[in-house]
């Protein structure tokens, strides 16, 4: 299914130059497709839309309109926003797991699945990506798709632009574009600086980030693009989840344990990547490219002294530092009806983790004695073929497999009495393999696609196993997957228009077994079912208003009862959960949608929002849930008479709703409740040259 912005609806834009994006193109595995002629479920968000009366901070003000994606915007900057893609990525405590994110051509997913959303540079990106369903098992170890964004060069010369709003929050940004004489090379870079204080008590977060990319175009068929970035999270407030009791007490509150312990998350981050392009003869194109990405971490976490005192205890500070590198390659073939890619890559992860008591006498919330230290590495090597045919006029069939193994080294270098050696090996290999075929009937076409998929563990959840025994989580098998989907989508004089209807039978899935005082242990389900609707609409029904609305029906339960074991202040017992529960974290239904008005001139646009959601399950056991709720936002931005000039006004929960926002799957103490924000207010002003 397809959801694209209303730059769409509009007649083809004209030939542009090498390397300039166009929304009705999709990129596969670095092989450009129609869109008319996807067979599969794809959704594009313009650069506009990113940020046309937006704050530019999260990707949860934008992927709402992307059908078969619910994001769960924490309002907790220290464990980032969670997406989902069709149910794949709600068990992520911190981060986006189970969906592929590439940013101008480099993961912000590392080698094991473990993604940050912060890496995308809103204010920059030209367009937005997401693919779902069995086509998009093309990017490997990520069974909910991908989310690609890419940068173009069609910025101005000079921009700023900056806003204040609730909860003591403001962000400035500046960036600039240029090009050489000869515009062989052209260049653009952005930089951006955002504070808050957030809607808790102890939910305070700044964080500054730079990115930039430059191109080289020797001819017409060749390019080099070079990409760097950096992100700084100083110390960043963890406010915790709440208990029900607590929710229902104070639904913008904090558990005293965060101030006690001062929770909190720092966070460096900075990447480099090149690729090099070249159409070197009609109908043949290979590219070569490269990446590296530093990450630093340090966490402090509210584990009491007692629990961090036992033996096997990793103690309640993080201070994580990542290497990771990679390299690709491939070449494409364009025929007469039909196209041929083939491509390798091969990446590098290492990870150096050690953990501190988080107390020194009496004092908490200091970093203390060594408690876990330990070297991880990922080795990772895949390779992929992407074929492409057209046997009729309107026919387009699409299959690709792709072939990856991974080696996960651990060597424990903290020994002690009581704590064994947990060093260890494990090696995973999957094939991930779609076929996919769609028919043009006028306006639009019809399409399905079937597909097998795999995910494997993160080191993260390999670190511990559920009963307490020392080693690597041994026995976590890699999750399969097999999907099929039926869709259609149609173009119309005033707007476009998509629906899709999936499964999906899930097999070793990887669920939460235990969250307890830190550690977070992790076992294989039995088999589990997805069943869902999508669908997506937008368009106008007069020149002055305009709609979009995005709607999404998803049954995500276990089907096999299963059963894992689970240590308990010393004590062994046995986690039981019944066929027929709903997989935790993953709304029934959800939804965005939007009416707005604009001036004869397009230079005012009024909106209002709407976004809603079914409750929650917090457990495998369905033990607790939280509640369901619809909230609105009013919307108003503005174009200066003479260019240059411009600004927008938000108001967001307009009706002050109490709800909450996500919830932290099995978290062990049953604090799972993240509480969303109350009714806050943004003013935003910003300046163009050339406008």
């Amino acid at each position: 299914m397809v959801a694209v912005t209303s730059a769409l609806f509009h007649a083809p834009a004209p030939a542009q130059s090498r390397g300039a994006t166009t929304l009705d193109t999709v990129e596969v595995l670095g092989a450009r497709h129609e869109l008319s002629g996807f067979p599969g479920s794809v959704s594009v968000i313009d650069g506009d839309t990113l940020r046309a009366g937006q704050r530019q901070v999260s990707l949860a003000e934008s992927l709402v309109r992307a059908p078969g994606i619910t994001v769960l915007d924490r309002q907790n900057y220290a464990q980032d926003l969670q997406v989902q893609s069709r149910g794949f990525g709600a068990r992520s405590t911190f981060g986006i797991r189970g969906i592929k994110l590439i940013v101008d051509g480099i993961p912000s997913s590392a080698l094991d699945g473990q993604g940050q959303a912060a890496s995308f540079p809103l204010s920059a990106l030209d367009r937005i990506q997401v693919l779902r369903g069995p086509l998009a098992l093309q990017y490997g170890n990520a069974a909910g798709g991908a989310i690609v964004g890419e940068t173009a060069f069609n910025g101005p010369p000079f921009e700023v632009e900056g806003w204040i709003g609730s909860d003591s929050s403001a962000r400035l940004a500046a960036g600039f574009e240029g090009a050489s004489s000869d515009e062989q090379w052209r260049w653009r870079a952005l930089g951006s600086a955002f504070t808050t204080d957030g809607d808790r008590p102890h939910s305070a977060a700044e964080r500054a980030q730079l990115d930039g990319v430059a191109q080289y175009t020797p001819n017409d068929h060749a390019r080099l693009r070079v990409v760097a970035g950096a992100l700084s999270q100083p110390y960043t407030d963890d406010p915790l989840g709440l208990t029900r009791e607590q929710w229902e007490r104070d639904p913008h509150g904090t558990d005293p344990v965060a101030e006690q312990f001062d929770t909190r998350k720092k966070i460096d981050n900075a990447q480099l990547g090149a690729r090099w392009e070249d159409e070197y003869a009609e109908g043949r194109e290979y590219w070569i490219g490269g990446y590296g990405v530093t990450r630093d971490v340090v966490q402090f976490l509210a584990i009491p002294p007692a629990a961090q005192r036992a033996p096997g205890s990793a103690g309640g500070v993080i201070d994580l530092g990542r290497r990771s590198s990679g390299v690709d390659a491939g070449h494409r073939w364009d025929f007469t009806r039909g196209a041929l890619t083939v491509g390798a890559e091969a990446g590098w992860l290492q990870e150096q983790r050690r953990g501190y008591e988080n107390f020194v006498g009496d004092e908490l919330g200091v970093r203390g004695r060594l408690r876990r230290d330990e070297d991880n590495r990922i080795r990772s090597t895949e390779a992929f073929v992407l074929g492409e045919l057209r046997p009729a006029q309107d026919w387009t069939v699409l299959g690709a497999v792709r072939h990856a193994k991974l080696r996960f080294e651990s060597d424990d270098h903290y020994i002690a009495p009581g704590n064994g050696d947990d060093s260890g090996s494990l090696d995973y290999g999957g094939t991930a393999a779609a076929l996919g075929v769609s028919r043009a009937f006028g306006p639009g076409e019809v399409f399905a696609s079937i597909g097998h998929g795999f995910e494997t563990p993160t080191v993260t959840e390999l670190a511990y196993r559920p009963d307490g025994s020392a080693g690597f989580n041994t026995g976590l098998e890699p999750a399969q997957f097999d999907m099929a989907e039926i869709g259609a989508r149609w173009r119309f004089s005033a707007g476009k228009a998509s629906v899709s209807a999936y499964r999906i039978d899930g097999e070793d899935e990887i669920v939460p077994a235990d969250n307890r005082g830190g550690r977070a242990s992790f076992a294989n389900a039995g088999r589990t079912r997805r069943e869902g609707v999508e669908a997506g609409f937008e368009g106008r029904f007069h020149p002055q208003w305009s709609y979009a609305l995005t709607a999404n029906w998803l049954r995500a339960r276990f089907t096999e009862t299963f059963s894992h074991t689970v240590l308990s202040n010393g004590v062994e017992r046995v986690q039981l959960v019944e066929a027929g529960n709903r997989i935790p974290g993953i709304p029934r239904a959800d939804g965005y949608a939007e009416l707005a008005w604009n001036t004869h001139d397009g230079r005012t646009v009024a909106a209002l929002e709407m976004r809603a959601s079914d409750g929650m399950p917090t457990d495998d056991r369905n033990t607790d849930a939280s509640n369901g709720y619809a909230t609105f936002a009013l919307r108003l931005q503005w174009d200066a008479a003479n260019g240059g000039w411009y600004g927008f006004a938000r108001a967001d929960n307009l009706f002050d709703r109490d709800y909450v926002g996500s919830v932290i799957v099995n978290e062990g103490n049953a604090r799972y409740f993240e509480p969303a924000p109350g009714r806050g207010f943004t003013l935003g002003f910003g300046w163009k040259a050339g406008g």
